[in-house]
């Protein structure tokens, strides 16, 4: 069974930090501190930010600043709790939210 929720995205680059640590290690942690059922980061391929300067894995154009997203998923209520903080502590990115509908599975047993 499907219910409301939202998507709270983060895309930093990755050399972005947030007090010392790279921002997608920080925010990690601190999504877990505060108990959000999970926190997903991608690395991109390629992108660019509101600099226009493309980063890329291209062998051509090598970046090792490449686009990260931060993706967590939990209720409105929640999301909205942490979001000021989050936006004052992502000062070079962008914060995103939007509504979804999540559908909870068992947790998968590792190997």
């Amino acid at each position: 069974m499907l219910k409301d929720g939202m998507l709270l995205r983060i895309y930093v680059a990755e050399s972005v930090r947030i007090r010392e640590k790279p921002a997608y290690k920080f925010l990690v942690d601190y999504f877990k501190e505060r108990k959000f059922p999970g926190c997903t980061v991608f690395r991109g391929m390629a992108g660019f930010g509101e600099d226009l300067r493309i980063r890329s894995v291209d062998v051509l154009n090598l970046s090792l600043d490449l686009p990260v997203i931060i993706d967590v998923v939990d209720t409105e209520e929640k999301i909205y709790s942490v979001l000021p903080e989050v936006e004052a502590m992502v000062e070079h990115g962008l914060v995103t939210v939007q509504r979804v509908q999540m559908g909870q599975k068992k947790q998968h047993e590792g190997t």
